[in-house]
């Protein structure tokens, strides 16, 4: 007797669900591409835009726990930082953590500012802002403090965060600190109206901004380490774009936008029945620079064609501006560029605080704020 073979069964047979289920999304798709041709040649004289362009808002990701350790690169030019964990959690609004306290205090203080207010490789209960409440609780008042501060935020970028989310904490008092990076952008871009990749006030989202959107929403922890990996092996910064070029500095310009941003700041703040309170920002920017200044920042402004005295003039000048604005607009400004020593027992580098750095300035901004109601 002749064998009878068995009929071979195709995919469609085997799983017909499943390979509907791809059949209707395959012809979905083309059905949709389709209609876009169609379109195009019945409307041939039509062009539809595909940026969409939104104010960007400098904040952290909110609802994160990390654990940081600096990394071997970033420690060369430190000479008083641990290389240790440091704890960073973020609440669900965008702040550092500890943040809201109290559900009902008798004062709120949101400090706004870059990563000398952030304080990242700083103990999380040492960070100023967050000190700043315990210390003021001393006195039998309530206090929530809040650390909006991120790195590379200038000070138009803490308006933005004020303006858009700041006030919605009905804060008491605003404390905003900016400086250097105000004057670097100011410096390599000329203006806050810029279109550098990270510090421009406007984001324009497109396909490939998109891809990236799905991409950290869907695998975060992957995208944090390869941020992480990126920052470590590649070369350059914010304003790589620059280097190289010889950059020309209109000290009038920079000290008149940077004014400017401070009265926004300011204007702000008193519409919306906020004390403003303006910090000037303390460094170790010296006549004759140390160790950390020579091999982490003057090799950079050489590169630019800029002199340290230069530069440090610069920053001490808007620190003066700072101190005028208060003058003139009666607002009162905590001159940290003053009292904090300017050696290494109180900030790591040419400007972020250590631990130590960190509880003196919490201490002197308590002391400041120790007649507010």
């Amino acid at each position: 007797m002749r064998k009878i073979r068995k009929m071979k069964h195709t995919g469609f047979e085997k799983h017909p669900k499943k390979m509907s289920v791809i059949f209707l999304a395959v012809s979905l798709l083309f059905s949709i591409y389709g209609a876009e041709i169609l379109l195009s040649l019945v409307t041939p004289m039509e062009k539809i835009g595909t940026e969409v362009r939104n104010i960007r808002l400098r904040e952290h990701i909110p609802s994160t726990v990390k654990y940081l350790v600096p990394t071997d690169v970033y420690m060369e030019n430190t000479d008083s930082l641990v290389k240790k964990e440091y704890r960073f959690e973020i609440d669900r609004d965008g702040y550092l953590y500890p943040s809201r306290i109290h559900d009902k205090p008798d004062l709120t203080i949101i400090f706004l500012g870059g990563s000398t207010i952030e304080c990242l490789y700083v103990d999380e209960n040492n960070r100023f802002p967050y000190l700043v409440g315990r210390l003021l609780e001393e006195n039998g008042r309530k206090v929530n403090s809040f650390n909006s501060g991120v790195s590379g935020n200038n000070s138009m970028h803490s308006n933005n965060i004020l303006l858009n989310k700041g006030i919605a904490l009905d804060p008491d008092v605003a404390i905003m600190m900016h400086n250097v990076n105000d004057l670097n952008v100011l410096l390599y871009e000329k203006n806050y109206w810029n279109e550098n990749p990270s510090k421009s006030l406007m984001k324009v989202y497109g396909f490939s901004s998109g891809i990236k959107a799905i991409t950290r929403a869907a695998l975060p922890r992957l995208y944090d380490k390869l941020v992480v990996l990126k920052m470590r092996f590649l070369v350059g910064d914010e304003f790589t774009h620059l280097r190289g070029k010889q950059l020309t500095i209109n000290k009038h310009k920079i000290l008149q936008q940077f004014e400017r941003s401070l009265l926004n700041f300011i204007n702000i703040s008193r519409v919306h029945k906020i004390m403003p309170i303006l910090m000037t920002q303390a460094s170790r920017f010296k006549d004759r620079p140390d160790a950390v200044i020579v091999n982490a920042l003057m090799p950079k402004l050489n590169n630019v064609g800029i002199a340290y005295d230069e530069f440090k003039d610069l920053y001490d000048e808007m620190n003066d501006s700072i101190r005028k604005t208060g003058r003139i607009n009666k607002v009162q400004v905590i001159d940290l560029a003053k009292e904090v020593p300017q050696d290494n027992a109180y900030m790591y580098d040419f400007a972020h605080l250590n631990n130590n750095g960190s509880q003196y300035v919490a201490e002197l901004i308590a002391d400041r704020l120790g007649n507010l109601q």
